[in-house]
């Protein structure tokens, strides 16, 4: 029994199954969050800015916005009051600077990252000079892909 739950709890950490802290996620969730780091990183290196590294502790507070978006049914960056930053520390991330972008609908990472690009406010975040990290998330929210990227540099 032990060994059962653990393996539920590591297939949910990662993302290889269809639910994620109690939400829906899309059945090819954990391909569709790795395609849009891989285009995430090729924008930014094409604009001559530094790779990101994805963090555990920023995939778990994007993942849990997305699966709170989706639960709710609101969309947008305010969590009960609660906005990125202090949803980041509160997963044990320190930081001093915290952007996020969200998105909906959009059925692939690359389709979400190209959104994004396309959107002055949401580039601005992408291509911050001072983040070091990121993390990503999707739940389903009324039948298509709630997205999350949080962008961060750590103390």
């Amino acid at each position: 029994m032990k060994t059962s739950l653990i393996a539920v709890a590591m297939v949910i950490a990662l993302g290889g199954g269809a639910q994620a802290a109690g939400c829906a996620m899309p059945a090819n969730g954990a391909e569709m969050k790795a395609e849009a780091s891989t285009h995430l990183n090729s924008y930014r290196s094409q604009k001559g800015r530094k790779a990101l590294g994805r963090n555990a502790k920023l995939d778990a507070a994007a993942q849990a916005h997305a699966c709170w978006m989706a639960r709710t049914g609101e969309f947008g960056h305010l969590e009960n009051g609660t906005g990125p930053k202090a949803r980041v520390k509160s997963r044990g991330y320190c930081t001093r600077l915290v952007a996020e972008n969200i998105a909906l609908g959009q059925g692939s990472g690359n389709r979400v990252m190209a959104d994004w690009m396309g959107s002055e406010k949401h580039y601005k975040n992408i291509m911050l000079g001072k983040i070091r990290e990121f993390g990503v998330g999707v739940a389903m929210m009324g039948g298509k892909p709630a997205w999350v990227m949080v962008f961060a540099k750590p103390c």
